[in-house]
């Protein structure tokens, strides 16, 4: 399945579990979702700290039960691997995640693997996410061992308790193992093969803690002592609990220490990143204020890709005021569609340096691979940096966004002007914000997370931007931030209450089933005469229609007011297409530039005729993407979608006090 249906495929049931919560936990809340592989219903339970704060990210804990055992063991039982996995997540604020991950017998075979990679996917939509590391004892350790062995790129590190590693020579279980694998390991060999952790240590370069018993005859440890011995051996950060007189447990302390290991391990690196920080080096005394200037190209400037009013500088003014309090921030935008390096530097005197800037961004590169060669592209940086230096502003130079591949810019192409990025930062000791690399993490370990957060194929929409600016502000500043509940900028409609206030008409484009409650409202407001309203026909036509038709349409039109919504029903050929069609709806409906038009978003509109959950998730999602307001039902207010979107339309054009 394209990795993009994994959002209209997974049907998400919040449900509070009836049990008191877990100490240092709210109550526990007990996922469902409906498995890509087979369509089955699985479920997995997420436990949050009391003290949760949306606004930063959250490492997370995936616990993974043992043979017999389902989600609940590591959530409510007190047996020591469980209890101090739950106390060492709430003391450090981690999110704590227990799987089914398929059966209770399911030793991570491949449909297990794949419900994993399909529940880290959803986390990543859900939370912002540090660390993610794995534990679990028996069962759950080995195939937390699995699991990291055969996808490294999605787990930080590993906590394993008397698993094995090497499912070719463990003999327990095996009626179970089989009917999980898929057969025995003669006839399913490779599935056995990648399941043994101790053939692949040059892929478990994470931090990795394992406890074994020397006398533990149902997961004998000889296996993980190999694997450890050969992890020391290539100088990957490890630490072997063995106890020779240990049987097949793990006590309270020996757990603790395991994922104290782990976790210490993951903080230390976290902050010698945070050390690198640019700003950590303002001079004693410095003035309590920032003036940071964004260069770059259409990702940086102010366009239809993020809803025509902000971009990833906008936020950064948001983040750096959020991490500075006592500073005052300024964030200018110096983005323009199409530029490059050169373009950059024919602009630098005006639209940099002329506003005296302590910190200068530099994002280019999209635009530069097609038509700069890369000798030149260098040169353009090293003059770039040669010039802000002398203005006195310091430079962080920012590789583009990771992308969808065209032809015009191929990937690898793309990451030869990286690479140049990286190694001109380098030689030129200047700040470096590997956007790419942080794009291209998420899209490995999160790919429908990733793709959601595009507008089209090389431009991020806000949710990328959001991330852009949260790796920037953590360059600059060394911590890290969340900036996923930020809310689209208000005042709304901006636009027609400027007209409405100035007494001139507007021109509005309604879709079809919108007009009824719209000129209800209108009329209540008196604004009828003052109106122009084009309706925009949509009965019975196909996502890929109404795209077509907005291209066409709505820019000729140069609107001041258009008004969306999307058939209930979102049915496409594939994932892709209904992506991308709704995507491209709202990009054709706003001007390609910043402060054209107003738009907002209706759905559902037809109660008779509900939308499913998964098309429901997906238009709120890529609405709040697009930085658009969405007027929609919610289960708290039963009014009628016309009501609400009258009561907004009141709301939105009445003038500022």
């Amino acid at each position: 399945m394209n990795p993009v249906a994994l959002l209209c495929a997974v049907l998400v049931t919040l449900i509070g579990f009836p049990c008191h919560a877990t100490d240092g936990f709210q109550a526990p809340i007990d996922v469902e979702f409906q498995s890509q592989v087979d369509g089955s219903s699985q479920r997995y339970v997420v436990l949050i700290p009391e003290n949760f704060d949306p606004g930063k990210p959250h490492d997370v804990l995936i616990a993974l039960h043992g043979h017999g055992s389902d989600r609940w063991q590591f959530v409510q039982q007190d047996r020591p691997e469980c209890r101090e996995s739950r106390r060492v997540a709430a003391e450090s604020q981690m999110l704590f995640v227990s799987p089914d991950y398929r059966a209770t017998t399911s030793w991570m075979g491949p449909a297990a693997s794949s419900d994993m990679l399909q529940i880290l996917d959803h986390l990543q939509q859900t939370y912002r996410l540090g660390n993610v590391v794995l534990c679990g004892g028996s069962m759950g350790g080995t195939s937390a061992l699995a699991f990291a062995a055969m996808h490294p790129e999605s787990i930080d590190g590993v906590v394993s308790l008397n698993g094995t590693a090497n499912m070719l020579e463990y003999d327990q279980f095996q009626d179970a193992i089989q009917a999980s694998y898929g057969g025995t390991k003669t006839e399913q060999a490779e599935v056995y093969r990648m399941r043994s952790a101790e053939l692949f240590p040059e892929r478990l370069t994470m931090p990795i803690a394992t406890t074994t018993g020397g006398l533990d005859t149902l997961v004998p440890p000889h296996s993980v002592l190999r694997l450890t011995a050969s992890l020391q051996k290539q100088g990957s950060p490890v630490n072997a609990i063995h106890r020779a007189e240990g049987g097949h447990e793990t006590n309270a302390e020996d757990t603790r220490e395991a994922l104290s290991f782990v976790l210490e391990t993951l903080s230390a690196r976290r902050k010698a990143m945070q050390t690198q920080a640019l700003l950590n080096t303002r001079p004693p005394g410095a003035p309590p204020t920032l003036k940071v200037v964004c260069l770059g190209d259409s990702v940086t400037g102010v366009y239809y890709h993020t809803g025509g009013r902000r971009a990833y500088p906008e936020m950064l003014q948001i983040a750096l005021s959020r991490a500075l309090p006592d500073c005052q921030v300024t964030v200018i935008n110096a983005g323009i569609s199409g530029h490059t390096t050169k373009d950059g530097l024919a602009r630098l005197d005006q639209d940099v340096l002329s506003h005296a800037p302590d910190v200068v961004s530099i994002s280019f590169g999209l635009n530069d691979l097609t038509r700069i060669p890369q000798a030149d592209f260098r040169s353009n940086l090293d003059e770039l940096i040669r010039r802000c230096r002398a203005s006195g502003a310091r430079v962080v130079l920012c590789t583009p966004n990771a992308v969808l591949p065209t032809a015009a810019r191929p990937v690898s192409t793309l990451e030869e002007y990286c690479d140049i990025l990286r190694r001109v930062a380098a030689e030129q000791s200047t700040g470096l914000c590997d956007q790419y690399a942080a794009g291209n993490r998420l899209k490995q370990r999160a790919p429908t997370t990733w793709r959601l957060t595009l507008s089209d194929e090389i431009h991020p929409n806000m949710d990328g931007h959001k991330r852009m600016a949260e790796e920037l502000c953590f360059c600059l500043t060394g911590q890290e931030l969340s900036l996923s509940s930020e809310k689209p900028a208000e005042p709304f409609l901006q636009r027609t209450r400027t007209r409405l206030s100035a007494a001139e008409p507007i021109r509005v484009l309604i879709m079809k089933p919108l007009e009824p409650a719209f000129l209800q409202a209108i009329k209540a407001m008196g604004l009828e005469n003052q109106l122009q309203v084009t309706v925009w026909e949509t009965e019975g036509k196909s996502l890929s229609q109404l795209q077509n038709e907005a291209q066409a349409l709505v820019r000729p039109l140069k609107p001041d007011l258009v008004l969306l919504t999307f058939p209930n029903r979102l049915d496409a050929e594939s994932d892709e297409q209904r992506i991308h069609a709704i995507s491209w709806i709202m990009n054709w409906s706003l001007d390609f530039g910043k402060n054209g038009w107003d738009c907002a978003v209706v759905y559902p509109v037809n109660s008779a005729e509900p939308p499913t959950a998964a098309d429901r998730a997906l238009v709120t999602q890529l609405v709040s993407a697009q930085d658009l307001p969405l007027i929609t039902t919610t289960p708290e207010d039963n009014r009628r979608i016309e009501e609400l979107f009258q009561a907004w339309l009141n709301a939105a054009v009445k003038p500022t006090p």
